[in-house]
C-alpha cells in the first residue's frame, strides 16, 4: 500500500533540500573554487590541443617608405619552444630610408625586410602599426627609451618568467604610450612584481605579480595569467586567448 510523504521530508539528490524543509545553501568553499579552476583549466587544455588559429592575419607585405612607419612584431622561438613561445621586435623606418631599425632585447641594427625573415624567428605576426605622424613620435621615443630598456633586461634576464625580451616589448609599450597587444604566447610580458594600472591597449585595467594576474578590458576581454600563461575571452576582436601556437583561437588582433 503506498503512503504519502510530505515533500519537506523528501531530501533531493542534490542537495536542494533538508528534512527540516529548509533550503541548503550552496557551497562556494575552496573546494569548489578549486573544481571550478580545474574545469576552467580542462577547457583551455582541450581548446590548447587545437594549436591556436588566427583568422584574417595582418599581410606581412612592407609598407612603402612614403612616411614613417613603426611596426611591432613577434616571431616564434626555435624548436620545442616553437609552440608555447614568442619573441617580439621594433621595426623603424624613416620616410625615404631604405632599411628597417630593429630594436629588440638580444639583437637590434638594420634589415631590408624583418616583417618576413628575422634573425633565427619563425612565423613572424604583425601585431600592430603606426605611420605619418603617430609614428614619428613613436620612432623618437623607442629610439630614446628602447637602448635603456634592453640593458637593463640583458643585465637581469632570466628566460622564465623574467624578465625576457616580451618584458621589454611591454615596457616600451608602456613608455611610449603604443596601443597594441602581445600576443599570450609573448611569455613575460606580464612580469611585475606587482603592477596595478592600465593595459597596453588603453582600453582596460590589469593587475600582475609573480604567480596570478588579471586584465579586464573593452578590447582585452578578460584574460587570466598564472605563472606567465594566460587564458581568456577577447571582445575584440573576438578571440579565445590560448597559451600555445599564436596565442588565439579567432579573429586576428587589430
Amino acid at each position: 500500500m503506498l503512503r504519502s510523504v510530505p515533500w519537506a521530508a523528501v531530501h533531493d539528490a542534490r542537495g536542494s533540500a533538508t528534512l527540516g524543509g529548509a533550503a541548503r545553501a550552496p557551497r562556494c568553499g575552496f573546494r569548489s573554487l578549486v573544481r571550478r579552476v580545474q574545469r576552467f583549466a580542462r577547457t583551455a587544455a582541450w581548446l590548447g590541443a587545437l594549436g591556436g588559429c588566427v583568422i584574417l592575419p595582418r599581410p606581412l607585405t612592407p609598407p612603402d617608405n612614403h612616411e614613417t612607419t613603426v611596426a611591432l612584431l613577434t616571431g616564434t622561438l626555435s624548436h620545442p619552444l616553437d609552440e608555447i613561445a614568442r619573441h617580439p621586435w621594433f621595426a623603424v623606418r624613416r620616410t625615404g630610408e631604405l632599411e628597417w631599425q630593429i630594436y629588440e632585447v638580444g639583437g637590434g641594427g638594420s634589415e631590408n625586410d624583418p616583417f618576413r625573415r628575422h634573425g633565427g624567428y619563425g612565423e613572424p605576426i604583425l601585431h600592430q602599426l603606426w605611420r605619418g605622424e603617430a609614428a614619428e613620435r613613436a620612432a623618437a621615443c623607442i629610439a630614446a627609451e628602447a637602448p635603456k630598456a634592453q640593458r637593463r633586461i640583458e643585465r637581469d634576464y632570466l628566460l622564465y618568467p623574467g624578465p625576457n625580451s616580451n618584458t621589454f616589448g611591454d615596457v616600451i609599450l608602456r613608455a611610449c604610450h603604443l596601443h597594441a597587444s602581445l600576443p599570450s604566447t609573448s611569455i613575460g610580458k606580464d612580469w611585475h612584481l606587482a603592477f596595478l594600472g592600465t593595459t597596453t591597449e588603453g582600453t582596460g585595467v590589469q593587475f600582475d605579480t609573480p604567480v596570478l594576474g588579471l586584465a579586464i578590458g573593452l578590447k582585452e576581454g578578460v584574460v587570466i595569467h598564472v605563472m606567465g600563461l594566460s587564458v581568456g575571452l577577447d571582445f575584440w576582436p573576438p578571440a579565445i586567448i590560448l597559451p600555445l601556437g599564436p596565442g588565439r583561437l579567432g579573429f586576428a588582433d587589430r
